[in-house]
């Protein structure tokens, strides 16, 4: 079965009113993707308005993402935060989707958001992955052998021995 088919939103059998839906991403997502990412748990919360033409969608998402240090290759956990609104507008004339903004027509019935989720965690984790953001240290063996092969300036306070 397909991972991302979970992430269907048949908004036609919903009624104009708020809806809550929650999911739980786990490794078979990323995997969907063909993503380097794993996770061991990350919450998706999901309000969605619905009106008769249009509907917003506004995403928290919370949890973790398992990565490799940029600068030591050492496994770590970082937290990921983000929220996230798209509206979606049904219409018959429909233009071409922008960033937070989805034209679908009245013959669409469902959405799938899986794509709009990855996106999402993709955004928000740091451009430098690094032991720092994590809350950890990172392996001095690594980090010094790296400085000691390249000409590289390390100032003595992010280098920790572990002695």
């Amino acid at each position: 079965m397909d991972p991302l088919k979970a992430f269907d939103i048949e908004f036609i059998k919903l009624k104009d009113e708020e809806h809550v839906l929650d999911w739980s991403i786990d490794n078979s997502f990323f995997e969907a993707f063909k993503s380097s990412l794993t996770t061991k748990a990350i919450q998706l919360h999901l309000v969605l308005i619905k009106s008769t033409n249009m509907f917003t969608l506004d995403f928290t998402i919370q949890g973790s993402v398992d990565v490799a240090c940029d600068r030591c290759l050492t496994d770590i956990q970082l937290p990921i935060s983000a929220e996230q609104q798209v509206v979606v507008k049904i219409t018959d004339f429909p233009k071409e989707n922008e960033d937070d903004l989805i034209y679908l027509t009245p013959h669409d019935y469902k959405i799938n958001i899986a794509q709009h989720v990855f996106d999402f965690i993709a955004l928000s984790l740091p451009i430098k992955k690094t032991c720092d953001s994590a809350g950890q240290t990172c392996d001095s063996a690594v980090t010094s052998k790296i400085t000691s092969t390249i000409d590289v300036d390390v100032p003595e306070s992010d280098l920790v021995d572990e002695d």
